[in-house]
């Protein structure tokens, strides 16, 4: 069958569609299938999808495939004249899934643009500039080129790796460097809206630690001048691939729990705050700002709407040494009365669940986990290392509305799914996941938040 489908083309391109031919023959019962790409240009790795595939295409030459039981079979192949064969029915539920979409239509431009790869400067290589250094160097499409730290032993652990990275000791000559074009700055927060305006002053793309600035000012600021300059500007809210959080988000948009009008989540202990910049609310914005920055991301990604007004309380009782708050809980009212709360605590002697998500049918809760290491010490006896609760991902359930509980298996994870999606927003001009106005978004709600508690908790309407 010879089809017309619509596909994620970038802006700018001149063809918006991409004639398939479909391979017709009796589909395979619809489930989830592993493609795995065979495209130079693809960052991504393998796609799962849910779907209908045809087998007897030959997998030799195929630019993807999949397999069924011990055959490997072509999956898409390149036709005559540009098409596409595609070993799927016209109706399979692939043709809905924006990864499968995606890698159709990188397959079809692929053959006519030669791949490249971007330079990737770091600014900064504490503890995640060396998680953005090995996603770089796992991640086709891009690859480290510089870095610039003030403390010369994280440069050395850079070049230990990369033994043909440049090392910066000036962060002017990082983002000048030529052979740089995306600067990560990884910098205290206080000082992200200025090294990101410099970066983009000289024409690099650029990807912002969170919070992205400290006010929506200087944000507004940022996504004018990068649109105007044809830039890219994202901010890496990895948290937004968290595996207890994609779990919750699919299983919302699934319909698992109906509507969900009700959300609450917690993150905290009860223990003296670090004693880095993160405690330091001149610098980091506070403590809404430290950890809000990453959980407000997701209750804006997970819950629809408008957010009507926002409410907030800190409190300072214990912790007197440094100036963020020592317990903060800010409310997001959306439209429609649904509302969602954030609470972050030095001073939780007992903890909440990580998610308390209520929903018209159901509900699902995230509850934390207790781990630790166990391992012999130096003279043999028993040493066990426990996990502060915030190091691994809480253990997600399903609650019915007739009382069972049923515990979810998170899914296996995307390689370094932020910068794939980076690799082919700069090669192909696709959409990521996560945009610059996203995270605009956030700090608007936690502005209001803090000037909230100014208030003594009054609702103030985000701007």
């Amino acid at each position: 069958m010879v089809d017309t489908r619509s596909l994620p083309w970038p802006e700018g391109t001149d063809s918006a569609e991409l004639t398939i031919i479909t391979v017709e023959g009796p589909p395979l019962p619809r489930h989830e299938v592993r493609i795995r790409p065979r495209l130079p240009q693809w960052p991504r790795g393998d796609v799962l999808v849910l779907a209908d595939p045809i087998p007897g295409q030959p997998a030799e030459g195929a630019l993807a495939t999949f397999s069924h039981g011990l055959a490997e079979h072509g999956l898409i192949t390149a036709g005559p004249g540009g098409a596409l064969l595609v070993a799927l029915p016209s109706d399979s539920a692939a043709w809905t899934d924006p990864a499968f979409l995606e890698l159709l239509a990188v397959a079809a431009v692929s053959r006519d643009i030669a791949p490249a790869s971007r330079g990737v400067g770091l600014l900064g290589f504490g503890a995640i500039g060396a998680a953005h250094a090995t996603a770089v160097r796992e991640t086709l499409g891009l690859h480290l080129a510089a870095v610039c730290d003030r403390d010369p032993a994280r440069a050395a652990v850079a070049c230990a790796s990369d033994p043909d990275v440049r090392v910066h000791d000036d962060a002017h000559a990082l983002i000048d460097d030529p052979g740089v074009d995306v600067v990560v700055i990884s910098t205290p927060p206080d000082s992200h809206a200025y090294w990101a305006m410099a970066a983009l002053e000289r024409g690099k793309h650029v990807v912002v630690e969170k919070p992205m600035a400290l006010t929506t000012r200087e944000c507004d600021a940022l996504i004018e001048f990068a649109r105007g300059r044809g830039l890219a500007l994202s901010v890496y809210q990895n948290r937004r691939f968290d595996p207890d959080y994609t779990l919750i988000r699919d299983s919302v948009r699934a319909g698992r729990i109906g509507e969900v009008f009700h959300l609450e989540t917690f993150v905290g202990g009860y223990a003296h705050p670090c004693n880095y910049w993160h405690s330091d609310a001149g610098v980091s914005g506070g403590a809404l700002f430290d950890w809000g920055s990453h959980i407000i991301d997701q209750v804006l990604d997970l819950i629809d709407g408008d957010v009507e007004s926002v409410s907030a309380v800190n409190h300072k009782r214990v912790w007197h040494d440094v100036t963020n708050a020592d317990h903060s809980r800010m409310t997001l009212h959306f439209t429609a009365g649904r509302e969602a709360t954030f609470v972050y605590s030095d001073l939780a002697a007992a903890l909440k669940p990580r998610w308390y998500v209520l929903g018209t049918r159901g509900a699902i809760t995230g509850d934390w986990r207790r781990e630790s290491v166990l391992s012999r010490n130096a003279i043999g006896t028993l040493h066990e290392d426990h996990f502060a609760p915030a190091d691994a991902p809480p253990r997600v359930r399903l609650h019915s509305a007739d009382g069972d509980v049923t515990d979810l298996a998170f899914k296996e994870a995307e390689p370094h799914p932020f910068h794939a999606d980076l690799s082919l927003w700069l090669q192909y001009g696709f959409a990521p996941r996560v945009r610059g106005e996203q995270s605009r978004r956030v700090i608007a709600m936690l502005e209001a938040a803090e000037e909230s508690a100014r208030m003594g908790g009054l609702p103030v309407k985000p701007s």
